[in-house]
């Protein structure tokens, strides 16, 4: 019988599982009170509200009696330290050194924590890892100063080579790399050689060395994408190599079939792509035919009507898990946003506590049920108050940066519309806006502003928004080249054949695909259902 229970319960699904209400008043009386030691409190561990739980507990109580390691790096550092009060300085140490090894944001605490001692931690492979990540994301002088302590390290000249690279210095970068010694150094020499030539051997030779396969994989969608608009004869050669990465083999051997024009090739790989299935249906008049609701099926077999009532999506945006409920309704939104299990109801409160970025992530799982959960679709196409109506900024907005607007890319992109400094003086200029500052791109309002006139600007100039975004991705001057070199996409089959053949980085093909579908949703929700329409006659 206890086989029985134990077998029905590993069959429900974890979205079941809500936040006990008992659970959350505990933790509210709590927090009130300001008591976090007793006994009861601990029961909150075992719940979806353990972070929190745990960060009080760990930084009001010394009784360490089975309380459970934090996810959050935070809560790590703060255990190891009582751990180390405690005379448990081995387990202190390992703490130490996970929080050492995932993260340089917290350099100082763990090293002013291990005074005298630092030598376990100085230990070559976290070093580079430390390296690593410092050079990733552009804190140069960090870098630099672990790698002071590599000097006799064999990747010492690789992570100098690479932390030359990511600040710009490209041609010391590729001396260095040239001259080191982990395989990896040819996915960089490849990246760095100006010849086309010279980046094939490069490619090559990565292809046949010990290097990991994800800088395989990157470099096998960067040299074909190179090859494929810049000499066809040489990616012929490449593709043979991709082989081992089947959807990639696939993807491009279509588009190079749809570029010369063979359906018959095409006809074969149907049924191992969706972009070689649409390229065939565009080469060959067939109707097409998919149950996915995608760009291709938007463009060639457009649905006549949205699957939900906006009534039904609307009427349900209240929480049933009353644990959650009962957060919300008191203001512990900040507690919500620790709780990190996908579930559909936890998603829906990211959402009303306006963390849109994680209400995307925790809902995403759960596409394919929003029959079942149509309260989902708000949550998965937030619309933030400071887009008012705007469909065309918030397709955007939502691929560049899910609503988070203190985002920062790797190349500089700031805010919600991800603007990168040069283009916002430009737009700066362009509104006449005085006294303007780069780092204003980081107040929502400024960024909409200025991302919204700039979407805006290049559907008045490209007509389509597909085109609009492309040149809002991988910039106008491109977009317009390629219009002049195969002609203006003036049908659907023409508009698939510009996005999966003509544009030349796997990334603004994507782009385009996905925002497309963002316009549609965004549309069909707080639109007139006719703005993602954008051929007339279909």
């Amino acid at each position: 019988m206890v086989f029985l229970f134990l077998f029905l319960f590993l069959l429900v699904p974890s979205v079941s599982i809500a936040l006990p209400l008992k659970s959350a008043e505990l933790f509210v009386t709590s927090l009130k009170k300001g008591n976090f030691c007793s006994s009861d409190f601990k029961e909150l561990f075992k719940t979806d509200l353990k972070e929190p739980a745990l960060l009080l507990y760990l930084d009001s109580c010394s009784d360490l009696k089975g309380v459970l390691e934090p996810e959050n790096l935070y809560g790590k550092l703060e255990l190891a330290s009582l751990l180390s009060k405690e005379g448990k300085g081995k387990e202190a140490r390992e703490l130490y050194l996970k929080v050492f090894s995932l993260t340089n944001d917290l350099d100082e605490d763990v090293l002013a924590a291990n005074r005298g001692s630092v030598s376990y931690l100085f230990k070559p492979e976290v070093l580079r890892r430390k390296v690593w990540l410092a050079a990733k994301n552009g804190n140069t002088d960090t870098a630099l100063f672990y790698l002071s302590y590599l000097r006799e390290d064999p990747y010492y000249t690789y992570l100098l080579a690479y932390t030359l690279l990511k600040e710009g210095k490209r041609a010391p970068a590729r001396a260095l790399f040239s001259v080191s010694i982990p395989d990896e150094r040819y996915f960089f020499l490849m990246l760095l050689s100006p010849d086309l030539a010279e980046k094939f051997d490069f490619y090559r030779k990565l292809m046949g060395s010990s290097a990991g396969a994800p800088f395989k994989r990157a470099a096998t969608v960067y040299i074909l994408d190179r090859l494929f608009n810049s000499d066809l004869g040489l990616f012929r050669r490449a593709l043979p190599y991709a082989r081992s990465f089947s959807d990639i083999y696939t993807y491009y051997l279509a588009r190079y079939y749809a570029l010369t024009g063979n359906c018959k090739g095409l006809s074969s790989l149907g049924g191992k792509s969706e972009t070689a299935k649409a390229l065939y249906s565009v080469c060959s008049g067939k109707r097409w035919r998919s149950s996915k609701l995608d760009f291709y099926t938007l463009l060639l077999s457009p649905p006549e009507k949205f699957s939900f009532s906006k009534r039904r999506v609307f009427s349900r945006l209240k929480l049933k898990d009353r644990g959650l409920s009962y957060l919300y309704r008191h203001g512990f939104c900040s507690v919500i946003s620790f709780i990190e299990r996908p579930s559909p109801q936890n998603a829906l409160a990211q959402y009303l506590c306006s963390n849109y970025k994680e209400g995307i992530k925790l809902a995403a799982p759960f596409k394919g049920e929003l029959h079942k959960y149509p309260y989902l679709l708000p949550v998965l196409y937030p619309k933030p108050s400071v887009f008012g109506d705007d469909l065309i900024s918030l397709a955007i907005a939502r691929q560049e940066s899910l609503f988070d607007g203190r985002a920062l890319s790797r190349s500089g992109a700031i805010g919600l519309m991800q603007i990168m400094p040069r283009t916002g003086r430009h737009i700066a200029r362009k509104l006449k806006v005085k006294g303007f500052k780069v780092h204003h791109l980081y107040r929502p309002e400024v960024n909409y502003r200025f991302g919204s006139y700039y979407i805006h600007s290049l559907i008045n100039q490209f007509r389509l928004f597909p085109l609009a975004a492309a040149a809002y991705n991988c910039g106008p001057s491109r977009v317009e080249r390629i219009l002049r070199r195969y002609g203006d996409a003036k049908t659907p089959e023409e508009l698939i054949l510009f996005t999966d053949v003509y544009l030349p980085f796997q990334e603004t093909r994507d782009y385009v695909k996905r925002t497309y579908v963002n316009l549609y949703y965004y549309s069909n929700l707080y639109g007139k259902g006719t703005e993602w329409r954008i051929f007339s006659h279909r």
